[in-house]
């Protein structure tokens, strides 16, 4: 069928031809045949933006695409519309923008691109193609380009100027280098310019930001779709169609404002027809030889009606409610202007039915998808009936691919099948290599494709891991939220932040000071204490100083410089840690001395359970599973603690455990703060148990007494394995035949005496605890030996998936939200944090969108009020949940992919981000939308709160210091209301560093204290601002160099220099030599080198490493350059009258003590 379509369209090149009976992936495959050896630019349509995915997914997997190359590495691009509501003050995202720039480029500028697009794309109008070519910066190695124009012109085309380029679309100049992060790469770039000649482009690390492989060549597309300057000039225009519409004087001066100051609003993308005579649209970029193929011509032709009929009504209710907006034709084509200009293309038309007329080509072909098993009989195992539809295929003579979406789960599969006698093939060859391989056995691929096909006629049996399991599996892509260590402390550090200095306490930052002391210049921190006292810190002893985070955000009392109360505080607080670290290790102690005959693991079966699991676990993930099965494995009880944000996987984590327990014959009983969440474990149990003999019960206010008592009846005969339940699980009628494990969700919400009880168990069973509250790392390793964790910090899903969107208050965009996510049958989180209004706003937005079924949740509801609504929404009785923030953290309900925040501008990062990871659970895309007031948006203050609220959208800086502070405040939840205090006395770092002494001090390993030596050499050593011209990159990396171990540490950070910032200036070489000579008497425990007439004076700590008897022996042999004095101090004169040389000869110096 595809040759002859080749040969029709050879033909008749202006041929409009039919193809039916294409299912499946069976449409992509066919079209990727057809462009194996036909290079042609193709334009695929498909009705809405979910299936056009669909479809550039599977077309890549057919083609052999490399989906993780730039831009300029791909075939198959798929560009969407804006996929916002027309004319709404909502801005398309960056993912957007970029994605339709990659699309146009290609049009314009490859000779054969393959383009999957949306009916809702062919009628959105965008740049005019001329202008788009403008917007466009292709840069090679070796070519003469002006830096500063460069930059001038990505700022003009939407990246924003920042000190540390972290997400797509950010910029930052730094002398000679310029790092961007363009649209389309997985990576940002740095390019190195020597003068105007381009030196290199190199991919680097956004979080370690070193760089990583050479580039010969860097697209960089532009992140909006208009130019900046663009605004200015538009103003007058603006202003007359204002005045048309009949705007509020209000309404009109703030938008006429904002184009004359260039200020971007949310949706200034409206405004496009007066920033450019004629937009461009998609048909403007075909080539002329452009092939169209329309999957499903029927439901895009309606889906084109669709959205010119939303255009229309959304135009009307602007108009209707005094809001600007362009006529409609101004920024969408008319679909008949749409049929006139791809009347005499070249067309595919694809249905998936059989088509009846005779000049239509027919295929045969099925899905896959009803194979998808989801109930087996249990003593045949859930994979028997698919093995023997597999083996009938293989009868039939055709090949079979299974594709999965990893490596290990092809590997997993691959064991699977064989114990049903099924052979597979592993390859890590792309699909058509595979295929053309000699020989027809089965083949085990890796690779994204969305769904299978049956294939008769040419003997292929195509399926996917979804198709066998039955449930969509996610491909997690995430990469750890956490950003590197260095990055959390003093790069956020901002001026008038709370800092503790370790032996002055808590003061304020004042900023970065450069200044001359004793005729030296240096930078040194300014800290302010009680009373207006002033310290200045050199920046050689920055690690005396740690920023300030308390474990409930509060704000601490400031003390006095030279006062005793923070050493008493110091003291009372080392004292509670120890006491802590003590009944922890007596803990510990007590479960090693308590053995258990250890769970041994039943291969198959545990394969098996494994897979059903349906999605991908991420490297995390399976790092605490396996943690979870060695200590199961071993024989003494475990003792677990499992962290992770919500929806992270923890659960799969406590249900690979149970499974174990429950093969061996024991009961597993799941304790969990809430009954919502009670109800929520045991539908997931239930759910993944399914199919295997195992009985799971809960015990909850949502059952009868009388019910209740039949669970414990059961549970104490022995007839119950898994049991879920509130802290009703723990009074003492509740018996178990055999209790073997105890899963404990969230153990700091349960009160005194419930964690008493869990105590008491806790060295008998086996116990895994769980918790979403983020943890450091530093806990982690401070607990290390004393409590066993696990931490899971990947994301489960793409970190792109929700996207963001900043609004004013207007409920033309939240009716649009809410019908937008009901028709995909979804449901809609509404966060209003007001609890004294919130029944009114609920009564509001019923009338806005009558069609919802609202339900209100609050935290002041009576307990079970809000179980019961929670429940409701949960099993979807409701659609539209109007709630405030503290709504259940735990709970995760899938089909919730929108939130509408109300006064977005009111709430801290921390709560936006814990709210925003709510939604976005499953492989639908998720929408959240910051409302703020609409009111004066041109005050700085406005201008301020728009830009941090637009940063979320990226998961930007703001988003990596929330997610900091919320693991401070998670340490405080963990350890305990006590310990929280004390966190909230000294600060998370100190309280850390106390921590790990006591464990140390208790296993019997005391360390010892850290000294920070002062040096006064009269030598000028810092970074100047010129060389590094961000403060807070300037004090990460002081910090660095102040913590360095040794010469290896000094070589990377060197490197590191080099490669960022370019070659190390004498000035910050000399810090750099300075800081290694700290090291030395740091290591020597010498307090202080300072300068004194002629000599240096080194001042030795009572606990100096340095040898006295050989001291002694030196100074004799040194010629009178080398005297002792008194105090344990030793005089040295120099010979060497520069600053290098100083150095030198005093290290040089510091290495013959330390052998002394």
């Amino acid at each position: 069928m595809v040759t002859r379509l080749g040969r029709e369209l050879e033909t008749s090149p202006r041929a409009r031809l039919r193809v039916g009976g294409l299912r499946g992936s069976a449409p992509a495959l066919c079209l990727a045949r057809l462009l194996e050896d036909r290079l042609r630019p193709v334009v695929v349509t498909l009705a809405v933006a979910a299936e056009a995915e669909a479809f550039a997914a599977d077309l890549r997997f057919f083609l052999g695409d490399g989906g993780l190359a730039g831009p300029l590495g791909r075939r198959v691009h798929y560009l969407p519309a804006w996929e916002v509501p027309p004319f709404e003050a909502i801005s398309p995202t960056r993912d957007a923008v970029a994605a339709r720039a990659e699309g146009f480029y290609h049009l314009l500028q490859t000779p054969a691109p393959v383009i999957v697009t949306t009916a809702e794309a062919w009628l959105q109008r965008g740049l005019p193609r001329a202008a788009f070519a403008e917007a466009v910066t292709y840069v090679v190695t070796g070519e003469s380009l002006e830096l500063e124009t460069l930059t001038a012109r990505l700022v003009e085309w939407g990246y924003h100027r920042v000190p540390l380029v972290q997400d797509p679309g950010d910029v930052a100049l730094r002398g000679g280098i310029l790092d961007v992060y363009p649209a389309g790469y997985g990576r940002p770039v740095r390019i190195e310019f020597l003068g105007d000649s381009l030196e290199s482009l190199r991919e680097f690390d956004p979080s370690s930001q070193r760089s990583l492989d050479r580039l010969e060549d860097v697209l960089l597309l532009p992140m909006r779709e208009f130019g900046l300057s663009r605004l200015q000039p538009a103003a007058r225009a603006v202003d007359t169609r204002a005045a048309e519409l009949g705007l509020a004087r209000q309404e009109r001066r703030d938008l006429v404002e904002a184009a004359r100051a260039g200020f971007v609003l949310p949706g200034t993308e409206q405004l496009l027809p007066y920033l450019y005579e004629e937009p461009g649209s998609l048909v403007d970029f075909l080539p002329e030889e452009t092939l169209l193929w329309m999957q499903g011509p029927a439901e895009v032709e309606v889906a084109v009606e669709a959205v010119w009929a939303q255009v229309e009504e959304h135009a009307a209710a602007a108009a209707r409610d005094g809001r600007f907006h362009p006529p409609p034709e101004r920024l969408y084509v008319r679909p008949s202007a749409w049929r006139a200009t791809l009347g005499d293309r070249p067309c595919i038309e694809a249905e998936g039915l059989d088509l009846l007329s005779d000049d239509s080509l027919r295929a045969t072909s099925y899905s896959t998808e009803s194979l998808a098993l989801r109930t087996a009989p249990a003593a045949e195992g859930a994979l028997t009936p698919v093995a023997a539809r597999l083996t009938g295929w293989q009868r039939e003579g055709a090949r079979l691919v299974l594709v999965a979406t990893s490596a290990a789960q092809r590997d997993r599969l691959q064991g699977l099948l064989a114990g049903h006698g099924i052979a597979l093939t592993p390859s890590g060859a792309r699909f058509p290599q595979a295929l053309a391989a000699a020989g027809r056995s089965a083949l085990a691929l890796v690779g994204e494709l969305t769904r299978g096909a049956w294939l008769p006629a040419d003997g292929l049996a195509l399926l996917t891991e979804a198709e066998l399991f039955g449930e969509r599996r996610q491909v997690r892509r995430g990469l750890p939220t956490r950003p590197a260590d260095w990055l959390t402390t003093l790069a956020e550090l901002k001026p008038n932040d709370y800092v503790v200095h370790a032996d002055h306490g808590i003061g304020l930052y004042r900023g970065l000071r450069h200044m001359q002391v004793a005729d030296t210049e240096g930078d040194y921190l300014h800290l302010e204490y009680a009373g207006g006292d002033r310290l200045y810190l050199p920046v050689d002893r920055i690690n005396l100083v740690q920023r300030y985070v308390s474990a409930d955000g509060a704000a601490p009392a400031v003390d006095k410089l030279g006062g005793t109360s923070w050493e008493r505080l110091k003291a009372k607080t080392r004292e509670s840690v120890l006491a802590m670290a003590q009944e922890l290790l007596e803990v510990y102690a007590a479960r090693e001395a308590h053995g258990r005959p250890p769970y041994s693991e039943a291969d198959g079966l545990d394969r098996e359970f494994a897979a059903r699991f349906p999605f991908e676990e991420t490297p995390d993930q399976q790092r605490a599973i396996d943690d979870v099965l060695v200590d199961l494995a071993a024989s003494k009880p475990m003792d677990r603690l499992v962290c992770g944000d919500v929806g992270f996987g923890k659960t799969e984590v406590a249900l690979r455990a149970a499974w174990a327990v429950v093969l061996a014959g024991k009961q597993v009983a799941v304790l969990v703060p809430t009954t919502v969440l009670a109800q929520q474990h045991f539908e997931t149990f239930r759910a993944r148990f399914e199919g295997y003999p195992v009985m799971i019960e809960t015990l909850s206010r949502f059952r009868s007494p009388v019910e209740n008592r039949g669970v414990l009846r059961r549970l104490a005969a022995g007839q119950v394995d898994v049991v879920i339940g509130t802290h009703r699980l723990l009074q003492l009628d509740v018996e178990f035949s055999q209790l073997g494990l105890l899963i404990v969700d969230e153990e700091h919400r349960f009160g005194v005496r419930g964690k008493e009880r869990i105590r008491k168990l806790r060295p008998t069973v086996d116990v895994l605890t769980l918790t979403a509250t983020p943890i450091p790392r530093t806990l982690n390793m401070a607990l290390a030996g004393i409590r066993d964790l696990s931490v899971i910090e990947t994301p489960p899903v793409d970190r792109l998936a929700i996207r963001t969107y900043v609004t004013r208050y207007d409920e033309a965009v939240i009716r649009d939200a809410v019908l937008r996510e009901l028709a995909r049958g979804g449901q809609v989180f509404f966060v209003h944090n007001r609890v004294e209004n919130i029944d009114a706003v609920a009564r509001r937005l019923a009338e806005v969108v009558p069609e919802a079924a609202i339900a209100v949740a609050h935290g002041q509801m009576p307990e079970h009020t809000l179980a019961r609504t929670m429940l409701d929404f949960m099993h979807r009785k409701t659609n539209l949940l109007v709630t405030s923030t503290i709504i259940e953290s735990g709970l995760d309900i899938p089909t919730a992919n929108t939130m509408i925040i109300s006064r977005a501008d009111t709430l801290g990062l921390a709560q936006l981000y814990q709210l925003r990871g709510r939604i976005g659970r499953s492989h639908h895309r998720a929408y959240a939308y910051l409302l703020i007031p609409g009111e004066h948006l041109i005050t700085p203050e406005a201008q301020k709160r728009l830009r941090v609220l637009q940063e979320l959208d990226d998961l930007g800086g703001g988003f990596r210091l929330a997610a900091h502070d919320l693991e401070i405040r998670g340490a405080g939840n963990l350890l305990g209301k006590q310990q929280s205090g004390h966190i909230t006395a000294v600060g998370l770092e100190l309280y850390m560093q106390m921590m790990e002494q006591a464990v140390r001090e208790l296993r019997g390993d005391p360390p010892e204290a850290e000294i920070e030596p002062e040096i006064q050499l009269g030598v000028p050593a810092f970074i100047p601002e010129s060389y590094v011209p961000d403060v807070s990159q300037r004090l990460v990396i002081y910090k660095r160099l102040a913590g360095i171990r040794g010469m290896p540490d000094l070589t990377a950070i060197g490197e590191e220099l080099v490669d960022r910032y370019g070659p190390v200036p004498p000035l910050v070489d000399t810090l750099m030599r300075l800081m290694e000579l700290r090291r030395w008497l740091k290591d020597l425990r010498v307090l202080r080198a300072r300068r004194r007439g002629e000599d240096v004076v080194l001042e030795f700590e009572v606990g100096t490493r340095v040898d006295p008897t050989r001291l002694i022996e030196l100074v004799r042999g040194s010629g009178g350059r080398w005297r002792l004095l008194s105090g344990s101090a030793l005089a040295v004169r120099p010979e060497a009258t520069d600053h290098d040389g100083l150095i030198g000869e005093l290290r040089a110096l510091l290495q013959r003590l330390s052998t002394a």
